[in-house]
């Protein structure tokens, strides 16, 4: 994209960005999605954009995008990386900079008018309420605030438009899903999960085991002698220490805490769960050396019970339940504002309905020499019950072993579609390689 061959020369440069302070801000700040909707009929039936607009996003509020928008976006995403002004138009940054810019600007039109179309809306009051939280607990004082406003370019009623549009995704969200109620899971459910994934509420045998490991034979049944008069635990310290030459255990009176089968050499993992409770075994050779074990206590493998389970099982398909929802409404809104958003030739980016669509990776090349696979969304494996994202891939399965209840995320705050961030904010430099950083 090279906008300046539309509209001239850059605004005046942002001041020069404080990235502690940057790394602080609260206010919507939004990533691309992972994932590209391109409408079906690009370029037919676009709109007309003026000279002078970049894009516009019909059946949006104040859904025209001007040149002086994107100048005050550009601005704003440059000082967010920590960058004193924009990039000249040649350097590999100000392209990225430049999408992030039209980015932000076209993603904060479809919201508002998903909002607009809901009926959802904000008070002065709500912002009034909203902005002086922000200052008092990103802030600290007015001063800094202000201080802030100065380094990153925003006005204040910039600030106060970026509060609203947090605080409209966030009504839109709790429609979406609504904090108070959750998806109902019935009990043949509940049934269902744990009898297909039984191995992950099964909890194997485990020994605690005492070794003495040597690298010659006579050692160990000199070790096993002394045993043999007192096999205490004290006893056990000084053997190994005098013996052993295992550095894991050594120091340690030769104990090895809840030892499953599969852990160790398949020699010695045979000796320890062969051995009765208590009973000196040895000496015994595997290829690190001579051994002399005692198993000191035998934890008798379990199955977690249904009824120990249900809770934690409920929770995970709830939450694997909202994630669909989640997850589905995310492709009806990017497809249904893709639709709907127009830009002008030097500003198309992947949210614009108009531009072209992404190369496609197959290539009859990399179809001859490598094969093709199929395609498959890109996601990041979230834990059960932890993720309120829209648009994040659905639950993984439990882990296996016990059973440890997630906190559940905590409702709101997401702008729909899109990637939370820490404090709402991006620290500079960490956008992914090969990435736009956050939109300002």
């Amino acid at each position: 994209m090279s906008p300046q061959g539309k509209k001239g020369k850059p605004a005046a440069p942002a001041r020069a960005a404080s990235q502690k302070r940057l790394a602080l801000l609260v206010f919507a700040v939004f990533v691309v999605g992972s994932f590209i909707v391109v409408a079906a009929a690009q370029g037919i039936g676009d709109p007309s954009i003026a000279d002078g607009d970049i894009a516009v996003v019909e059946d949006a509020p104040d859904g025209t995008i001007t040149a002086e928008d994107f100048d005050r976006s550009l601005q704003q995403t440059a000082a967010r990386q920590g960058l004193r002004e924009v990039p000249a138009t040649d350097d590999p940054q100000y392209e990225l900079l430049a999408d992030a810019a039209v980015s932000d600007l076209i993603l904060s039109r479809w919201v508002l008018g998903e909002a607009d179309q809901r009926g959802l809306e904000v008070s002065d009051e709500d912002i009034d309420q909203e902005l002086e939280t922000v200052k008092q607990q990103q802030f600290g004082s007015e001063k800094e605030f202000q201080q802030f406003l100065d380094d990153s370019g925003f006005t204040l009623e910039e600030a106060r438009e970026r509060i609203a549009l947090q605080l409209i995704s966030n009504r839109i969200q709790e429609e979406i899903l609504p904090p108070d109620s959750e998806p109902s899971v019935d009990e043949d459910e509940i049934q269902t999960y744990y009898d297909e994934n039984i191995q992950q509420f099964e909890q194997p045998e485990a020994r605690d085991v005492r070794v003495v490991l040597t690298k010659a034979e006579a050692e160990a049944n000199e070790a096993l002698a002394a045993l043999e008069q007192d096999s205490s635990p004290g006893s056990f310290e000084e053997v190994a220490k005098e013996f052993s030459i295992d550095e894991a255990t050594k120091s340690s009176g030769g104990l090895r805490e809840a030892v499953v089968q599969g852990q160790s050499d398949p020699f010695l993992d045979e000796q320890i769960f062969n051995a009765p409770e208590g009973e000196l075994v040895g000496p015994f050779e595997t290829d690190a050396g001579f051994y002399v074990i005692q198993v000191e206590k035998i934890t008798p493998a379990e199955t977690t019970p249904l009824d120990d389970a249900r809770e934690q099982i409920r929770q995970t398909l709830v939450a694997a339940r909202q994630q669909q929802i989640a997850q589905s409404f995310q492709e009806d809104f990017q497809a249904e504002w893709t639709a709907r958003t127009f830009c002008a030739d030097d500003y198309r980016i992947d949210r614009c309905s108009n531009a072209e669509p992404p190369a496609d990776p197959c290539t009859e090349e990399v179809a001859e020499t490598q094969g093709c696979d199929a395609p498959v969304p890109s996601t990041r494996p979230i834990p059960p019950g932890t993720a309120g994202v829209f648009g994040a891939p659905a639950p993984q399965g439990l882990p296996q072993g016990p059973i440890t209840p997630q906190a559940a995320a905590p409702p709101g705050g997401v702008p729909p579609g899109l990637t939370p961030l820490p404090g709402g904010a991006a620290p500079p430099g960490t956008a992914p390689p090969g990435t736009a950083p956050p939109g300002g």
